[in-house]
């Protein structure tokens, strides 16, 4: 029996019909599953897994600046400290209270943190330009049995600083700073938004203000 005449048998149209739907609604499932569930459709390139551990250095290029630049800092700047006290820990500031308001001010690469203090008077700021590159840190927890916050991630940005008013006895030549964000996820694509530090050091300088980010 020729072919066009298997096609026109009853039994093989409907045989032929089944076939195609079959296909159809297998296609149909596909792309169902692949818009409702796209991270599972696809191996999740960006998701972190046990063990994962990076220390990278990075080009601080046009997108990472426009990144930080939008980042928004909470209002309060807390001055690191011990047991020890303020006086035994700090060098290199005049006077020195646990925390302080902020102000943040960017203008592209140039940033500047202004302090203010408990009755509302400007008592210092600090100002620096952000680097050509910075470093990017990552670390699995190992904490928790899910994976939904195992990463905790850093970035790095060092540079010269410098100081005024309570500031200024911690500024010579030689006085650098750590600008650090922190964050924990489970993504290994973005960028650590919740936690900042900024580490001020020297021959006459020693002192680290932290904070958080609003969301």
């Amino acid at each position: 029996m020729k072919h066009s005449q298997l096609l026109g048998h009853p039994n093989m149209k409907a045989s032929h019909f089944k076939m195609i739907f079959k296909s159809v609604l297998t296609l149909s499932f596909a792309l169902m599953i692949l818009l409702l569930h796209p991270a599972k459709a696809y191996a999740c390139a960006c998701c972190a897994y046990a063990g994962q551990w990076f220390n990278t250095t990075q080009n601080l290029d046009s997108s990472v600046l426009e990144r930080l630049n939008g980042l928004k800092f909470d209002q309060t700047a807390n001055l690191y400290t011990t047991a020890a006290g303020l006086e035994e820990t700090i060098i290199g500031i005049t006077s020195p209270s646990e925390s302080y308001t902020l102000s943040h001010s960017k203008n592209k690469r140039s940033w500047n943190f202004r302090f203010i203090n408990q009755q509302g008077k400007t008592v210092g700021n600090l100002s620096f330009s952000l680097p050509q590159t910075f470093l990017s840190f990552g670390t699995d927890l190992y904490d928790k049995p899910t994976p939904d916050n195992r990463l905790y991630k850093e970035e790095r940005l060092s540079g010269r600083i410098t100081g005024s008013g309570i500031f200024t006895p911690g500024m010579t030549s030689d006085t650098q700073y750590t600008f650090i964000t922190q964050g924990k996820d489970n993504n290994s694509c973005s960028s650590p938004s919740e936690h900042w530090i900024l580490k001020v050091s020297g021959s006459k300088a020693r002192y680290s203000f932290y904070g958080k980010f609003r969301q």
